[in-house]
């Protein structure tokens, strides 16, 4: 059974779901969209074509502190940070839920699990909401996703005429559902989706890509693809499927903390080493490094390449290295 959200009765909603705990929602910061906990007067934007950054830090924070230590005398003691609050992330598209499903192989199908993230994951319900219309850099059709589809949505939401149709497809949305059943009407009559969705391909053919790179690791064509490329990093800040990370310990020889936070294999001191050894120390390993594990290395291991065609590459790269231009240098080019 559907359930309707007429428009008026949106900020009632954003309220009452908050109550218990955040609400993440794409919000007008100025000039981009982001997802933030919702907040009383937020310029909540459901008809963003795409947020500026991914909602992955909901899943996986920029800095998560999860360990404080104190020392007294010989004594040490260790104390974990819980973060166990419950969160709502409502209005996802499709292809950033398909990146979250990527990112959850590698922290949950291992032994054992990353529990930091596992936490977060179990925590979070999640309300997938179809594209309303086709984003100018979008190409998630390439990797087949349906942008007017999330299988793995707790809810399914869909824009119509009159507000928000919604969908029950776990038991934690039919929580989310019940709790919210005062606001809703029945929806299963309501057929006015506004959906127009007709994505770009950019002319790529990935079929066979992943197994083709294998063997160029040492292909000429690095040599020139990574001559633009600035070491900005915008790339792995944007993007829906970047998930490096690193751990240091903030403090003093009396208390301090220990931290998780975003990093970069674009950056220069990722895989900087004891020694002054560096296995990556210019841009071009560095370049080779990202579009190999989103072409080749991922799919290697998972069966599917690291993309999910949002377009924030695209939009943000000052120089235009985005993966479009480097599926095509590496032969993913549709011919005739």
């Amino acid at each position: 059974m559907k359930k309707l959200l007429l428009k008026e009765k949106w900020p009632e909603l954003w309220a009452l779901l908050a109550d218990e705990g955040p609400l993440y929602l794409p919000v007008e910061d100025g000039p981009v969209v982001l997802y933030q906990p919702w907040r009383e007067g937020a310029k909540v934007n459901l008809e963003a074509v795409n947020s500026t950054v991914s909602p992955k830090d909901i899943f996986l924070p920029r800095e998560e502190t999860y360990l404080r230590y104190s020392c007294r005398g010989e004594r040490l003691d260790l104390v974990e940070v819980e973060n166990a609050a419950s969160v709502i992330a409502f209005a996802l598209h499709p292809c950033d839920l398909k990146a979250i499903e990527m990112i959850d192989r590698v922290f949950l199908n291992q032994d054992p699990p990353d529990a930091l993230y596992k936490k977060r994951r179990e925590n979070t319900t999640v309300v997938a909401l179809a594209c309303r219309r086709p984003d100018p850099y979008c190409f998630c059709g390439v990797f087949g996703i349906d942008p007017t589809d999330a299988p793995g949505a707790d809810v399914m939401a869909y824009l119509t005429e009159k507000g928000l149709l919604l969908e029950e497809r776990t038991a934690k949305g039919k929580i989310l559902l019940d709790k919210a059943a005062p606001l809703l009407e029945d929806g299963d009559d309501e057929t006015n989706i506004l959906v127009d969705v007709q994505t770009e391909d950019f002319g790529l053919q990935v079929e066979g890509l992943a197994e083709d790179l294998q063997e160029r690791f040492d292909d000429p064509v690095w040599d020139d693809l990574f001559r633009s490329c600035i070491g900005c990093g915008i790339c792995t800040y944007v993007c829906p499927t970047c998930y490096c990370f690193d751990v240091e310990d903030y403090g003093h020889e009396e208390e301090g903390e220990r931290f998780r936070c975003w990093d970069s294999c674009m950056f220069g001191n990722f895989t900087q080493m004891a020694g002054d050894h560096n296995p990556r120390p210019s841009r071009k390993e560095r370049v080779r490094q990202r579009f190999m594990h989103k072409l080749c290395y991922y799919p290697e291991a998972y069966g599917e390449i690291a993309c999910v065609g949002c377009g924030r590459c695209l939009r943000s790269c000052p120089v235009n290295l985005d993966m479009v231009q480097v599926i095509k240098a590496l032969g993913g080019e549709k011919v005739g």
